[in-house]
């Protein structure tokens, strides 16, 4: 009876073939062909050569016996060093959350796209944050070392105004998932701006927004080691000079107390998160 019906049933008549269909497949072979084709100079203009690693193996075991003797007797300088590393990175997250808490809210579509002078604001805000997450650190740094002069301070600048186009597009978009019935629930009683942000909003952003907040700041550790290279403060300019005058045993140690420092630090950045995460 089934096959009967299956075939007694009517044909769909063929869908027609888009006139622009042996086009676009032209079109998508030609791109595919342009990305092969710049893949190939791009190994051309870069000398990618693996071949060089190979015969570089000699000079590189030279270079790996020679770090694996760390001169410790600069340790205690070196420890400084990676705490004002620390510090830099502490500062500038700091700096980041401070100005990135409010323009959040006037980044935050569900909270600003209701009227046209919020929209105006929307859209200046998240403008904002774009440009300062296009500037790399440390193209910052090199601003703030010429306008600042050597230091932290620079570091400390540079991390800051970064992180706060980052830390300000997580903060408006988790402002942006937030459940709306306790906002609606403030507005039934009464309530001002003020308490609605207060009492309607914070109580869900809050452990989102300290966990980025950490996230940031280990980010920003890491950072601030290459800040260092370019003049920035921390540790990062000592890698410099050790490798610049072939110190490879101070250059070992260093490294030595960076892994550790990352390592330690990070396991601490990724348990704090996970408490967060459960309250």
């Amino acid at each position: 009876m089934s096959s009967l019906l299956l075939e007694g049933s009517p044909k769909l008549p063929p869908r027609p073939r888009s006139p622009l269909a042996p086009l676009w497949a032209s079109v998508k072979l030609l791109a595919a062909a342009m990305v092969v084709a710049y893949i190939v100079l791009a190994l051309w203009h870069t000398g990618f050569n693996p071949w060089k690693l190979v015969e570089g193996a000699q000079r590189t075991r030279g270079l790996l016996a020679e770090l694996l003797r760390p001169d410790w007797s600069i340790a205690s300088q070196l420890l400084k060093l990676m705490n004002e590393t620390v510090e830099i990175a502490l500062l500038g997250t700091l700096i980041a959350v401070l100005i990135s808490f409010p323009l959040a809210f006037l980044g935050s579509k569900n909270l600003m796209l209701r009227s046209a002078p919020g929209r105006v604001v929307y859209f200046i805000v998240r403008l904002i944050f774009n440009i300062l997450r296009a500037f790399e650190p440390v193209l910052l740094a090199l601003l703030f070392v010429i306008m600042v002069g050597l230091g932290p301070f620079a570091g400390v600048m540079a991390l800051g105004i970064h992180s706060v186009g980052m830390l300000g597009k997580l903060f408006s978009e988790t402002i942006e998932g937030i459940d709306q019935g306790p906002v609606e629930a403030v507005l039934a009683s009464g309530g001002n701006r003020f308490q609605v942000v207060w009492y309607g909003i914070l109580p869900q952003v809050a452990p989102q927004f300290l966990a980025f907040s950490i996230y940031r700041w280990d980010i920003n550790i890491r950072m601030s080691i290459v800040l260092g290279i370019v003049g920035a403060g921390g540790i990062g300019y000592m890698l410099l000079q050790y490798m610049s005058l072939f110190q490879f045993g101070k250059l070992a140690t260093a490294f030595l107390i960076i892994l550790a420092a990352v390592t330690i630090l990070d396991w601490a950045s990724a348990w704090l998160r996970t408490r967060l995460g459960q309250t």
